[in-house]
């Protein structure tokens, strides 16, 4: 119970820093000349020197993580893919669209569960429509008009699958690795990696001042490599089906984040929507789990 209670309040802080992000994005696209990809670059480049220099300072050998960094490598790819689609499907949908068919990676991360006869909280039937009411509650605005463009759609559902994926393998590849910090590393430095390969097509532009840099710098550790780093500790203690509920919470903050930092009112809509989502999150940490088969026929 208590490590459940832990893996918990480690990946709310996660949704807490993930949601930080967006904040940092809005701000340096506002403060910069740059364009949203080239921030996203920036972001993982930023995200993976600091983890390096981290683990330089902090002298971990990481032995056994570092004798196969490819997974980890293909792990930071994966998440990669669904940070460059989150700014490709956000310039063709509105972000309430967005967010909406975003959030079906918890359930497709719950059916997975489920094949593999992995746990996941008996009151899931419940839960899971409770967050997706309540997120589109919070984001949703009803005097807009409903509008979803093709290409949009198709690229936001391969967000939504990238992170489906990357709950997923990230609960496997970091199994039974004492250390989170070294398999991190090289999971951003696969980021990194992926961020890279769209330089021959976007270029490369500096930010004009210094706080710029400090934004980019806020936006890559803060925003990325901390909740990053949580959500890969958190995960091997309560499971990808639970904590992609947690992470669910990440719009909720930015909502709430926008009110305090960049002046947007709440409306009793958002506010009820955002009850929801916690009282979803609350209702499946509480509730027990359910097996379908024996975990024991799982792979290492």
């Amino acid at each position: 119970m208590k490590s459940k209670l832990i893996g918990s309040l480690f990946l709310l802080f996660a949704a807490i820093g993930l949601a930080s992000a967006t904040i940092f994005m809005e701000v340096t696209l506002e403060k910069t000349s740059l364009a949203p990809p080239h921030v996203s670059i920036w972001r993982f480049m930023i995200a993976a020197g600091s983890v390096w220099i981290t683990i330089l300072f902090k002298k971990e050998t990481g032995v056994k993580q570092e004798s196969r960094p490819i997974k980890f490598l293909i792990l930071g790819m994966v998440f990669g893919i669904a940070g460059f689609s989150a700014i490709f499907a956000l310039n063709l949908l509105p972000s309430s669209i967005y967010v909406i068919i975003l959030y079906i990676y918890p359930s497709l991360i719950v059916i997975y569960s489920l094949i593999v006869g992995k746990p996941v909280p008996k009151l899931i039937w419940l839960g899971l429509p409770l967050t997706v009411l309540g997120l589109f509650l919070t984001v949703f605005d009803f005097g807009s008009l409903l509008a979803i463009n093709p290409l949009g759609f198709i690229i936001t559902i391969v967000n939504a699958l990238a992170l489906a994926g990357y709950f997923i393998l990230s609960e496997r590849v970091f199994m039974r690795v004492s250390s989170k910090l070294p398999g991190t590393r090289w999971m951003l430095l696969g980021s990194m990696i992926f961020s890279l390969l769209w330089f021959p097509f976007l270029g490369l532009r500096f930010p004009s001042s210094v706080e710029g840099w400090l934004l980019l710098t806020g936006l890559g550790i803060f925003g990325t490599m901390v909740p990053l780093l949580l959500a890969n500790i958190g995960l091997q203690k309560i499971g990808a089906a639970r904590g992609s509920v947690i992470v669910s919470l990440q719009p909720v903050f930015i909502v709430l984040f926008s009110t305090l930092f960049l002046g947007e009112t709440l409306s009793n809509q958002q506010w009820l929507g955002g009850m929801l989502v916690v009282a979803a999150v609350i209702l499946l940490q509480l509730s027990a789990d359910r097996k379908v088969h024996d975990e024991g026929s799982e792979g290492a």
